[in-house]
């Protein structure tokens, strides 16, 4: 029963695995194969099968876990790269807040000059005239006329100067404004697309887990079942001989033509051109392929050199030598194994 039950999950997870991944499916084809792939052995497991069945699966177990270990860095990568950028945000950040302040107090002052510059632009239209007069009238020389001209001139070329200062701030400064918002974009845009990998990331590692134990679950199974035919072949070891496999089948038994006087079985020829006897047996060659050497417990080595209309699937005939050895043997369920050529 237990190696239906690894048979019936061996062929489910087939329909499961070849869903998911490449991979997967490599991995139920090498369970599958224990079943389908060797046209020689179709229904048998052998240890040659099993043991290569658990190496492969060994193999793919070793590519999931480094493929969990990429991941694993790669998710760590994002995660500093996130960080990085965090990093970078709250520095743009506190450049707008002091641009921020910055611009607050250019505002101020240019509106503070705007009213000095409105106050001496209204006094210049009120009494600028008088004022020019009188420096020229009061002037001692021509230098000093020349003079007094320049100085007003400069007063009034200082506050324009001021003027033109702030403006060229207030320009540099929302330029600089501009760049860093585009680059706070910038940032998050970025952040949200290393984000969306770093889940995809998880997302694939915890795919690959879930595939990771399901193989260390089907190579339990398989080295569970490759120990437990093990522990069978060597309770009926017998001397001279090397089990290689099993069977799981329902015995029967026939007499040999010729050996008894009653001729119940045509001309007891076998379909291998054998005479039959006590050693030969009829198969359904698509299981068990004639010619194949078999070890049957309570009965011996044999040889499946023989076909029967009955005898399809699961199902082997024994010859006997007498009737009462067939009627004595009756119908069983048991383990037939593989003797190695």
């Amino acid at each position: 029963m237990y190696k239906e039950n690894i048979l019936k999950k061996l062929k489910a997870s087939k329909i499961t695995l070849l869903k998911r991944t490449v991979l997967t499916a490599a991995v139920v084809l090498i369970l599958v194969s224990l079943l389908v792939v060797s046209p020689k052995k179709a229904d048998a497991i052998t240890l040659k099968e099993l043991g290569n069945a658990i190496a492969r699966l060994s193999q793919d177990e070793e590519s999931l876990l480094e493929k969990i270990l990429v991941s694993e860095v790669e998710i760590e990568n994002k995660r500093n790269e996130i960080e990085s950028l965090n990093g970078e945000l709250e520095v743009l950040e506190n450049q707008l807040e002091e641009l921020n302040e910055a611009r607050k107090e250019l505002s101020e002052s240019i509106e503070n000059k705007k009213d000095i510059l409105t106050e001496k632009v209204i006094f210049s239209y009120k009494y600028g005239n008088d004022d020019v007069a009188k420096i020229i009238i009061s002037a001692r020389d021509l230098n000093e006329v020349v003079n007094n001209l320049y100085l007003f001139k400069n007063i009034m070329s200082r506050e324009a100067e001021i003027i033109e200062q702030l403006r060229f701030e207030k320009e540099e400064y929302d330029r600089i404004s501009r760049k860093s918002e585009e680059k706070m974009k910038e940032i998050e845009e970025t952040g949200a697309r290393i984000k969306a990998e770093e889940q995809q990331l998880l997302k694939s590692m915890e795919e690959n887990k879930v595939l990771l134990e399901e193989v260390k679950g089907e190579k339990a199974e398989i080295q569970g079942l490759l120990s437990e035919i093990k522990k069978r072949i060597a309770q009926v070891q017998p001397p001279g001989l090397v089990l290689v496999g099993e069977w799981d089948m329902v015995a029967t038994a026939y007499y040999a033509f010729g050996l008894g006087g009653n001729d119940i079985n045509g001309n007891g020829i076998t379909a291998i051109g054998l005479r039959a006897r006590k050693g030969i047996v009829a198969v359904d060659p698509r299981v068990i392929p004639l010619g194949t050497k078999l070890y049957i417990p309570g009965y011996g080595e044999a040889l499946a050199a023989d076909t029967g209309g009955r005898i399809k699937g699961s199902r082997i005939d024994l010859c006997f030598e007498s009737l009462e050895e067939c009627f004595r043997y009756g119908k069983r369920k048991l383990k037939i194994y593989l003797v190695e050529d």
